[in-house]
């Protein structure tokens, strides 16, 4: 009689990163122009995709080249503006002057200065001074129409800025890097096949894992009938299918509360039990590894 209960088993990763394509808009398809290789040991910030950017390159030509010529029309304003504002305040300095002139030739007393004359040179001060004010409003508008003109131009500028930098932002999104250490796993499209270079994807799908190597634990489904016969804090051994001369040791750290069927084809009820290894090899471990797990009996149970 055996003293043991011997289940099949799988190595899985407790931590695993799916990555896809970034969310870029007006962007639903994206063409895989690079992919890492199946099984490659990736580091935090180590290339995981690439995608083909030729159409967000043609978009941001044109959107550099709308910032460029607006930020030209904001030069060529604030130069025809500079000017515009000298000839108006010669202007006024002209017209003050005119109307000094015409103010000094009223207050000069002279006895042998006709009453027709007199009332000329006070004419002559009063259209001076309208001619004065005038300048000067002419000045004060313009400056008011520059400064809202100078600030539509700008605001033209940060418009086209902020969608150049939009895009640029969008083409480095089409580089994309691993989060997290762990293994390379390339999914399937709906073909079966895996995910290569040259294929054209969606936004939303899901092309490559990355478990990590650092949190692996074994995974059994345990029949119905062998309920009582496992419990959490139990020893017991793991052999990798691969690696049958290594034995490694673990515990049982949870029990599904839920039983089930194991599959659509197989209606045995069963639980799943998850082991903590005691001591994990990374250069020989890799997830999805079939396993058998040995778990010693007491007595009572054989």
């Amino acid at each position: 009689m055996k003293h043991e209960l011997v289940i099949p088993a799988q190595l899985q990763s407790l931590q695993n990163v799916n990555i896809g394509p970034p969310n870029i808009s007006r962007m639903w398809q994206y063409k895989i122009q690079k992919i890492a290789p199946e099984n490659k040991i990736v580091k935090p910030g180590d290339i995981l995709l690439q995608f083909d950017g030729q159409d967000l390159r043609n978009r941001l030509l044109t959107r550099q080249s709308e910032l460029d010529a607006a930020k030209k029309e904001l030069e060529k304003l604030l130069l025809e503006d500079a000017a515009r504002e000298e000839d108006l305040r010669l202007a006024l300095a002209e017209a003050n002057m005119n109307m000094d002139i015409a103010k000094r030739k009223v207050e000069i007393t002279d006895v042998s200065r006709s009453e027709i004359e007199r009332r000329k040179q006070q004419a002559d001060y009063a259209i001076a001074q309208v001619r004065s004010a005038q300048a000067q409003q002419r000045l004060d508008e313009h400056k008011a129409r520059r400064i809202v003109n100078q600030q539509v131009q700008e605001a033209r500028i940060t418009s086209f800025q902020s969608k150049v930098d939009e895009i640029k932002t969008s083409i480095d999104k089409l580089t994309i890097k691993s989060p997290s250490a762990g293994i390379v796993v390339i999914n399937t499209n709906g073909d079966g096949d895996k995910h290569a270079v040259g294929d054209t994807v969606f936004m939303g799908a899901s092309l490559i894992e990355i478990p990590s190597l650092e949190n692996l634990a074994i995974k059994m489904e345990v029949d119905e009938a062998d309920t009582t016969k496992v419990f959490i804090g139990q020893t017991v051994a793991v052999v990798l299918n691969n690696y049958p001369e290594r034995s490694f040791t673990g515990v049982i750290t949870s029990k599904g509360q839920a039983y089930r069927q194991k599959s659509t084809r197989n209606q045995k009820i069963v639980f799943d039990v998850w082991i903590t290894l005691d001591n994990l090899d990374t250069e020989i471990m890799r997830p999805g590894m079939q396993a058998n797990v040995t778990i010693p009996l007491a007595k009572e149970e054989f």
